[in-house]
């Protein structure tokens, strides 16, 4: 019995699925399926059940599948206590893109003043798909903006970190440069850039507060950096957090400013989600608690929840 046998009966079993399980892992489905059949006469048993509709474990595969994973817990935690040992290890994050512009460089500087040799891993995304991400095992970490429902989300255990408030980004060619303020229908009437998914569905923050008013949108783009870089050389406007935005080299070299809005409350919160299926490692539970600290200890915060 070899741990890749284990490790492909265990991806089978979680994808229900032989073929899938091969093509999450990069391998022929024949060398998958021919590991775990020998796995089956070494044990002596059958440990899924085979159909045109996929695999399930057996009654006694089951079992094996359980101590299964607590062979590769064991086999993680050495790992980690090894890590740990030489102050080194990989935070895996999935998070929305403002998060790194202020908090996460933050973060990282208290983890170097601790002498931890911490590699971040960090892909930005969109809340819903962070959560995904941390849900099926591929993140450690989500940095998600709230929105409905998502304390419900099977799989997901949420946190709330701190609470901050849209505000309307333009550049020197929008009519508004020299505003000290905007209301909201003057805002949704510009011309508007819309990031990755917003307002395609309820994916939280700013589409939660808008509710069924909406911007006039005439770009859509996945790529923020280009998106700063829009509203900096033509009259295009998009609402950015207030705090998380605050170093953006954009808005502190003078290229954009950012409006608040008048007659309406922007407010929305930010929170990290874990996974209650897949155990956080050790070293991103210290960059969790750095993260926290650097939150609390940020005096202009606003305004943290903790």
């Amino acid at each position: 019995m070899k741990l890749d046998q284990l490790y492909y009966f265990s991806e089978a079993a979680k994808y229900r699925s032989i073929s899938i399980a091969a093509e999450k892992n990069y391998i022929s489905q024949p060398t998958l399926s021919g590991s775990i059949n020998k796995l089956e006469r070494e044990l002596g048993t059958t440990l899924l059940h085979r159909s045109s509709r996929g695999v399930t474990p057996t009654e006694i595969g089951e079992v094996v599948l359980e101590k299964t994973h607590q062979i590769f817990d064991n086999l993680e935690e050495i790992e980690e206590v090894v890590a740990l040992a030489e102050n080194r290890g990989t935070v895996r994050i999935a998070g929305i893109p403002c998060i790194s512009d202020r908090i996460i460089p933050q973060t990282i500087l208290r983890l170097k003043e601790l002498d931890l040799d911490v590699l971040l891993s960090m892909t930005s995304c969109e809340s819903i798909q962070a959560v995904n991400q941390v849900a099926s095992g591929e993140a450690s970490l989500g940095l998600v903006i709230h929105y409905s429902g998502i304390e419900k989300t099977v799989g997901i255990h949420y946190q709330p970190l701190f609470r901050d408030e849209y505000i309307l980004y333009v550049g020197p060619f929008s009519s508004y440069w020299d505003a000290d303020a905007i209301r909201l229908d003057q805002a949704l009437a510009e011309p508007y850039i819309a990031y990755g998914e917003e307002f395609k569905r309820n994916n939280g923050g700013l589409t939660e507060i808008l509710g069924k008013r909406r911007p006039n949108i005439v770009l859509r783009t996945d790529e923020n950096e280009g998106l700063k870089r829009m509203i900096a050389q033509d009259n295009y406007v998009a609402f950015f957090p207030r705090f998380m935005s605050r170093d953006d080299f954009y808005y502190t070299s003078g290229l954009l400013r950012g409006l608040p809005i008048s007659d309406a409350e922007m407010v929305f919160e930010v929170g990290v989600v874990t996974s209650t299926k897949y155990k956080i490692d050790r070293v991103s539970k210290v960059f969790l608690d750095i993260l926290n600290r650097t939150i609390n200890c940020d005096s202009e915060i606003w305004p943290c929840i903790n």
